[in-house]
């Protein structure tokens, strides 16, 4: 609620008050405005993007980096065992 200003001395207060509150509103801004231009800094936007990347969880509760590196595993994997059978039926058929 706003209190009603009566006298001249009143009016002086809630002056100051307000000059006080605009300079500590105006640092505020200007505290943001330093945190926003080192945020948007190229670096820093890349090291947020890693950072997220390899601690941020999916649905099933595993990192973006973990997912990846398991299907990465999962195709090398799977590319061994072709070639393992290729070389086990190329020697079978050599035995006969």
């Amino acid at each position: 609620m706003m209190r009603t200003i009566k006298t001249e001395k009143q009016l002086q207060d809630r002056k100051k008050q307000l000059q006080k509150r605009q300079k500590e509103l105006e640092s505020l801004i200007h505290a943001n405005w330093i945190e926003i231009k080192h945020n948007l800094k190229p670096k820093n936007v890349a090291g947020e993007f890693f950072s997220q990347a390899f601690t941020s969880k999916n649905e099933e509760g595993s990192s973006l980096l973990a997912e990846s590196l398991s299907m990465f595993a999962a195709a090398l994997t799977k590319t061994a065992v072709e070639k393992a059978e290729e070389h086990m039926s190329e020697w079978l058929r050599q035995k006969k």
